[in-house]
């Protein structure tokens, strides 16, 4: 059994000592006795996810995927490489912090000050959420979909990980035990399935 992960800095295991061990990836695969793909990364926008989805794996070799939606404020742009993009990199996050790269810094502040706003992160939310779904439906496989924006979402979701039932560490990432519980979620899920 194969199973393809992804998601950002909650599904990569931030904060963890041992993150490739303590995960809930990787808990729930060793219970599963299948193969982890977890492709996860910190920082990670809900476009990056769709794309890793649809354009750098094939979702058709996997068993199961399990996908961790994230904040819808972030993106990510292509610059010779695909470069993350959240207000935190802005100056309206930390307005003493200046960047080297000042001109990508000030078009981000812009963006986030003028543009950007609550309705098209809804929108854009939506969007990825229903293009998840359905890709997974068309290829058949099984999806469990989580969020780590539950308190400002209206979309329903298998798992919540902004919850108090999953404990986190003093950085806001879900502790060793937080991901023990997560993975035993899952695996209900899974079984709840069946």
């Amino acid at each position: 059994m194969k199973i393809y992960f992804d998601g950002c800095s909650r599904m990569w295991g931030g904060e963890l000592e041992n993150r490739e061990q303590e995960r809930f990836s990787a808990l729930v695969c060793k219970k599963l006795n299948a193969e982890e793909h977890n492709f996860a990364s910190a920082g990670a926008s809900n476009e990056r996810i769709v794309r890793q989805l649809l354009v750098e794996n094939d979702i058709r070799d996997y068993d199961l995927a399990v996908i961790q939606m994230t904040f819808p404020s972030r993106t990510e742009y292509y610059d010779q490489k695909w470069r993350k993009v959240t207000i935190q990199d802005t100056l309206l996050w930390r307005p003493w912090k200046k960047k080297k790269s000042r001109e990508h810094q000030d078009f981000w502040t812009y963006y986030y000050d003028k543009i950007h706003c609550e309705y098209q992160g809804k929108i854009r939310e939506m969007i990825t959420y229903q293009t998840i779904k359905n890709y997974c439906k068309v290829n058949s496989v099984p999806l469990i979909l989580m969020t780590n924006n539950n308190w400002d979402t209206d979309l329903k979701f298998d798992i919540e990980i902004e919850h108090t039932r999953y404990p986190k560490t003093s950085g806001g990432h879900e502790s060793k035990e937080g991901h023990q519980i997560l993975a035993e979620d899952i695996l209900s899920l899974l079984t709840a399935h069946k």
